[in-house]
């Protein structure tokens, strides 16, 4: 399995170190760029065209994949835009709406496929999350405005529950005692918070951790490594 987690900042020169490490290590011709996860908002697009124009400055091409909807994941003219990519990328967004769109769709089933052949998955903010093992709902905004929470099983790529912008949200008041205080079990007992600009790296022999921030990881001792 080859998977970059970014807890933000995907498309813009505070990854650029990231990205650099990632395309020296894989050596990817190409980045198939999904805006999946802003598949509700009025300017998704914007998406595509951060990447085409960060990624050129890296010497790399972008394959636009414009995914924003069920029907759409289902389109095998759309989705077999990844059988040319050498990377496979989920920008950021409303994760739950992420989750729900790909789930049991055939864009889906062909992320797994390529996986399985090498190619490298990476997944920013929402995109990140939901490679997880839980993500929860109606996520973070649900602390503020005292939503009732609950959380969903997520594809669990990793056996651990994501958290982006992990040291922004540190910042805020109560923040994350009032995430760790909402966590059930099944959690609390493995999660991982990633700072923006920040990435963990899997493959198969080891993660490495990128970027201008660090990665916290909770396991079932409580343990932060």
């Amino acid at each position: 399995m080859n998977l970059a987690l970014y807890g933000s900042g995907e498309f813009t020169p505070a990854v650029n170190d990231i990205d650099e490490y990632l395309i020296s290590h894989y050596q990817p011709r190409n980045i198939a760029v999904l805006p999946t996860a802003a598949g509700l908002e009025s300017d998704s697009s914007k998406w595509i065209d951060m990447a085409k124009q960060h990624f050129a400055k890296l010497k790399l091409s972008v394959i636009a994949v414009p995914v924003l909807d069920k029907e759409q994941a289902n389109d095998a003219k759309l989705t077999n835009l990844l059988n040319q990519a050498d990377w496979i990328f989920f920008s950021g967004g409303n994760p739950g709406y992420l989750l729900e769109t790909l789930k049991n769709s055939l864009l889906w089933q062909l992320v797994l496929k390529r996986m399985d052949e090498g190619v490298l998955l990476g997944g920013s903010s929402a995109g990140a999350m939901i490679m997880g093992k839980f993500l929860m709902a109606p996520s973070f905004r649900a602390l503020f405005n005292n939503s009732e929470i609950f959380w969903q099983s997520a594809f669990g790529l990793i056996d651990y529950t994501v958290f982006p912008h992990f040291d922004h949200f540190k910042k805020q008041n109560s923040l994350m005692s009032k995430i760790i205080k909402h966590m059930p079990d099944k959690v609390s007992s493995a999660w991982m918070g990633i700072d923006e600009n920040t990435a963990i790296v899997y493959n198969d022999l080891n993660r490495v951790i990128l970027g201008l921030g660090n990665v916290e990881i909770h396991d079932s001792t409580n343990a932060q490594h």
